[in-house]
């Protein structure tokens, strides 16, 4: 299963196409799953989590608690790397895809953070735009 945070775009092929993404083929993939707030986000992550292959990231998700307060795609980012370290995951293949360039930037360093500092799976920290089949992605 591959996991598609966002509030506003239709699909993946919106953000996965031969313009940026990780190209044509991986936007139309026939088997993603579109989650349009944190609230959807955490559900599918918590009733799915080993069926879930790859995660694509928006930032803005006009997504808010019970208090009001906003949350993000770093709010779900925090709450899936929570996930994995509570239940002994290693963190799915990811790609941070927001037009939101702070947002972007800090989903990115959150992941690359994790993966460096506790998983033990880069050697050094990086700025990378996604994590795919092994190999980080470095352009959006």
């Amino acid at each position: 299963m591959w996991l598609f945070l966002d509030d506003i775009r239709k699909d993946a092929t919106i953000v996965h196409n031969n313009v940026r993404g990780l190209g044509p083929g991986v936007g139309k993939a026939n088997n993603w799953v579109i989650a349009r707030d944190y609230h959807q986000f955490v559900d599918i992550l918590k009733n799915n989590f080993n069926h879930i292959n790859f995660i694509s990231f928006d930032h803005d998700i006009s997504s808010y608690d019970i208090n009001g307060k906003e949350l993000t795609g770093k709010d779900a980012a925090e709450f899936l790397i929570n996930y994995c370290m509570d239940n002994n995951k290693q963190l799915p293949d990811w790609f941070v895809h927001s037009d939101n360039t702070g947002g972007n930037k800090n989903i990115r360093q959150l992941f690359t953070n994790y993966m460096y500092r506790v998983e033990g799976r880069l050697d050094k920290m990086v700025d990378a735009y996604g994590y795919v089949n092994g190999n980080l992605i470095y352009n959006i």
